[in-house]
């Protein structure tokens, strides 16, 4: 998410299909806590026939590795420090972050807790990429001209990159 980037400035001239930041989200309505996040309350109403990927901690029913136990909604760090204590640190891997990276909003792609997905993330393949990038704009690019259903991360990695495009 570029546009909750503090580098949205430069970044947004290389990209096309990022939003305007004033018609996206607020990064608090990103958060776990939103109970009206319909992506948050698809994975956790998974159905029981679908194979549901759980996060360790939560599996555990160790609420207190990431919660205050006082106040359970609330982190004992901010992201992206509380996901960096476990998860491998982005912010230091890569010349170039994805938005959602460079702003520290873990949770704008993964689910802190299930998911019917793998590696815990709210939408499958295009869709959830397509989230933050217009698939109109994406597709006026003639690299993606018949990209068809390909998963963005066949190309792109979702985290960063050594150059602007964060190609594998």
């Amino acid at each position: 998410m570029i546009a909750c980037s503090p580098n949205k400035k430069i970044l947004t001239f290389f990209f096309d299909g990022v939003p305007d930041s004033s018609k996206v989200e607020n990064q608090s309505n990103l958060l776990v806590n939103n109970a009206d996040s319909n992506d948050l309350k698809n994975n956790l109403i998974a159905s029981t026939k679908e194979q549901v990927f759980t996060h360790s901690p939560y599996k555990a029913k160790d609420c207190e590795n990431c919660h205050i136990k006082s106040s359970m909604g609330k982190y004992v760090e901010e992201q992206p420090t509380l996901c960096y204590q476990c998860h491998e640190d982005f912010s230091t891997k890569f010349a170039y972050l994805h938005g959602p990276v460079s702003g520290g909003v873990c949770t704008a792609c993964h689910s802190p807790h299930v998911s019917k997905f793998e590696k815990l993330l709210l939408r499958k393949g295009q869709d959830l990429c397509t989230k933050c990038h217009s698939l109109e704009m994406v597709l006026k690019n003639e690299n993606h001209s018949d990209i068809g259903d390909t998963n963005c991360t066949d190309c792109h990695n979702p985290h960063g990159g050594s150059d602007r495009y964060i190609l594998n």
